[in-house]
């Protein structure tokens, strides 16, 4: 006798289980991760917040200037 049982049809008969849940879960781990992040990483950001970063590094660039005049 076989390690796993009688060889008959009830092994065969669901064979067809594991692969559809391979599938399914490929499925829903290439969702997630779609999901998670977006495509290849790349996000939309909405022009306020673009132009709020470029003020922002530019005080910063300024302060920076300001700071290697007085070194004090």
């Amino acid at each position: 006798m076989p390690w796993c049982g009688y060889w008959g049809t009830t092994g065969i008969a669901y064979a067809w289980i594991l692969p559809l849940i391979g599938l399914v879960l490929m499925g829903v781990m290439f969702f997630v991760c779609s999901r998670g992040f977006g495509c290849m990483g790349r996000r939309r950001h909405s022009s306020g917040d673009v132009s709020g970063l470029q003020r922002e590094v530019e005080s910063l660039k300024e302060d920076v200037r300001k700071l290697l005049r007085n070194p004090n």
